[in-house]
């Protein structure tokens, strides 16, 4: 069934007869007669009863007349909606990150890049960064803020920083938790951790007498200032003042773990570009880490 068939159909119904139905559609006479003949024998029905030139409608045509105008309206709306998704197709950013960034980077990021791309819709997803990728790689993602050990497997990735994961814990419950110098040592200690993936190390031992699981890295920052034990935190997490209630233990973080923006492959357009390089710069001021150079080694997943 062709649609401009239907839209003959709907003239002759406002219209009340083919010859000022063709008016309205800029046809000849003969055209619009033609065309409705080839809707009836397309449906199997007749969809006017001809007396003299007035057209009546039948049972058949009456109930057509709801269906016709909801398929065209259809086809208006997903014509409008592909036109404004191509009018927009630089104005959109889907961008994963995990959840430190999102809860004490991100924050930092969205305005000073709203106020560069006054039109820029910012869609954000947060999660795990093997999740992320993936998700990248599925043209699902345009951008993922991600924290790796190593360089990235897929993208174009750009180096933010440091992603220096240390142990805190309160001065005045912990005192000695600045001697510690060993991951083995931490198991003296109520330990709080993100829950780990499968395979990934736990610091909770049997012999833990307390101990906290999180799902996220906010949770773990408020069980340790609340003094319930020892956790992970990564340097930008923490505010001076709540720095210095805190001791860090010294055990040796990951010097090759990083903070990385990655791009999506397909995303090369200046546009494009000219997004990832401001939010790249925005986020480099706010992590405090300056323009590193060169690569980190490879290696593996961080999660954050």
């Amino acid at each position: 069934m062709e649609l401009q068939r239907l839209e003959i159909f709907l003239a002759i119904v406002s219209r009340g007869s083919v010859s000022a139905a063709a008016g309205q559609v800029h046809l000849t006479q003969p055209a619009v007669s033609r065309n409705l003949k080839l809707l009836e024998e397309s449906l199997g029905v007749e969809l006017f009863e001809r007396r003299g030139r007035k057209m009546v409608l039948t049972p058949s045509g009456r109930a057509l007349i709801p269906m016709a105008k909801e398929i065209l309206g259809r086809v208006e709306a997903a014509i409008k909606a592909t036109s404004e998704a191509a009018e927009r197709r630089y104005f959109d950013l889907k961008l994963g990150t995990v959840d430190s960034v999102a809860t004490y980077l991100l924050p930092r990021l969205t305005g000073p890049l709203g106020e560069r791309f006054p039109e820029l819709a910012i869609k954000i997803v947060t999660g795990r960064t093997r999740e992320l990728l993936e998700r990248l790689e599925a043209d699902e993602l345009d951008v993922v803020i991600a924290a790796w050990t190593g360089k990235p497997p897929s993208g174009r990735w750009r180096w933010l920083g440091p992603y220096a994961y240390h142990y805190f814990g309160r001065r005045d419950r912990f005192p000695l938790l600045c001697e510690v110098t060993g991951e083995e040592g931490l198991g003296d200690y109520p330990i709080i951790e993100l829950e780990a993936m499968p395979g990934q190390p736990s610091l909770i031992q049997e012999r833990s007498r307390s101990f906290a699981v999180a799902q996220s890295l906010a949770s773990v920052k408020a069980l340790v200032l609340g003094g319930f034990g020892v956790g992970g935190l990564l340097g930008f997490m923490l505010t001076e003042a709540e720095e210095a209630l805190l001791h860090r233990a010294a055990v040796p973080h990951d010097a090759a773990c990083g903070l990385y923006l990655v791009g999506a492959e397909g995303r090369r357009e200046a546009m494009d570009l000219a997004i990832e390089d401001a939010a790249v710069e925005i986020l480099r001021e706010a992590f405090g880490a300056g323009r590193a150079a060169g690569e980190p080694p490879r290696g593996h997943l961080a999660e954050g």
